[in-house]
């Protein structure tokens, strides 16, 4: 793939829809059952036949800078943690001692080694058995068989992604397609971690589907964003995967690059901050959005299902390009506290009143406009993946009409 031809490419049709003053509409209004938010069979089938299958975006890498340190995490009832090893490799194991399954560590950290809370057992950084307490009198056990339990895992874009399943045949090239070669153009490998907050919401789908449009932003956020934002998203699809700029000539609080100045340079001296315009969509559950107070840098939001299917945890995830000096470190306190309220007291509230809603099963339809074209491709995406057998290989999968 040649990375800057296609960041030109949409960085030339955004120009061309600013200058028009219109996006690319869907071909028509869709509509959905209002089910896919509240069923729980079909619930129980995306977290087995896609939060278990596809590669998941489970850390950045700087939250693993050193070795030793460690994530620990729940993803769709399955207890993780994420290990930079001294050899400098990112594995994810399940938290569990292969004891007698107490969690090895409750919170993120470092550590030398991975020591059992309940009887003592230690594992190496790579998953292997070190020491059992008391071996003497425990009696032998083959080590090899006690390793840890580890799943497929990959570092790349300067993020780390994992698929919940040991048994995997991992093909991370077929599922990104691409899309981490335009992400590592962030250079996320050499950002830094700021801070991180969980917030709790609805659906884990409608939940996202406030990242997939900006139709509701003038709307719902008028008292954060403004009623003169935008609604106008143009989308970029990339297989599942997609990205959404903002069709505005205006300075804004996320997107500060400066798209319709590009208009008045040559193609060839486009800066790349430019060229990475917009919201990062990566399917099923994450997006990455830029902005600038406080220094550049960027808000990554997980949206991940909870036990029930009218339950779900925001993780948000705040990175940048450079530590906060204490110039800046205010500034970016404040914007990590504003994207908090924009979603702890605006998306979220409103998700959880869409499930009351449609949990009492009277509003039989969802309907998606032709400017809300990326959240009708997403749900196309999630329909493909719980709709095929788990055991279809991934490309199969990918290249399914």
């Amino acid at each position: 793939m040649d990375v800057r031809s296609v960041l030109v490419a949409d960085a030339r049709r955004m120009l061309e829809r600013l200058a028009s003053g219109s996006i690319t509409r869907a071909s028509k209004v869709t509509s959905r059952p209002s089910s896919i938010y509240t069923d729980a069979d079909r619930f129980k089938r995306e977290k087995e036949h896609l939060f278990r299958r596809v590669p998941l975006l489970l850390a950045a890498s700087c939250e693993l800078r050193n070795p030793g340190d460690c994530k620990v995490m729940d993803v769709v009832g399955v207890p993780l943690l994420i290990v930079r090893g001294k050899d400098g490799v990112v594995r994810t194991f399940l938290n569990a001692c292969t004891h007698r399954g107490a969690r090895l560590m409750r919170e993120c950290g470092n550590a030398a080694r991975l020591t059992c809370p309940y009887h003592a057992w230690s594992f190496r950084l790579d998953g292997s058995l070190l020491g059992i307490a008391a071996r003497e009198s425990f009696g032998e056990i083959d080590s090899d068989a006690a390793r840890l339990v580890s799943f497929p895992t990959t570092e790349r874009a300067g993020l780390v992604w994992a698929i919940i399943d040991p048994a995997a045949e991992p093909d991370f090239d077929a599922f990104l397609n691409g899309f981490d070669q335009l992400l590592a153009q962030f250079g996320f490998d050499t950002w830094h971690h700021f801070k991180s907050r969980s917030l709790p919401g609805a659906n884990w789908k409608l939940a996202f589907d406030a990242h997939l449009e900006f139709y509701h932003l003038p709307v719902l956020h008028r008292e954060t964003f403004g009623s003169g934002m935008s609604n106008l998203a143009e989308y970029f699809y990339h297989g599942p995967h997609q990205r959404l700029g903002l069709l505005t000539k205006a300075d804004h609080v996320l997107e500060q690059d400066d798209i319709a100045g590009l208009a008045d340079m040559p193609e060839s001296e486009w800066p790349l901050a430019s060229l990475l315009f917009g919201e990062w969509i990566v399917f099923p559950n994450v997006s990455i959005n830029c902005f600038y107070k406080g220094g550049r840098g960027v808000i990554l939001s997980q949206v991940w299902p909870g036990q029930a299917v009218g339950e779900s945890e925001t993780v948000q995830i705040f990175l940048h390009e450079n530590p906060p000096d204490e110039e800046h470190f205010a500034d970016a306190t404040a914007m990590s506290d504003f994207l908090g309220k924009v979603v702890g007291t605006e998306d979220l509230p409103m998700s959880r009143e869409q499930q009351s809603v449609l949990s009492s099963g009277l509003l039989r339809e969802v309907r998606f406009g032709r400017n809300e074209g990326g959240v009708e491709h997403f749900h196309e995406w999630v329909d493909r993946f719980a709709g095929s057998p788990k055991d279809l290989p991934m490309a199969q999968v990918m290249q399914r009409p």
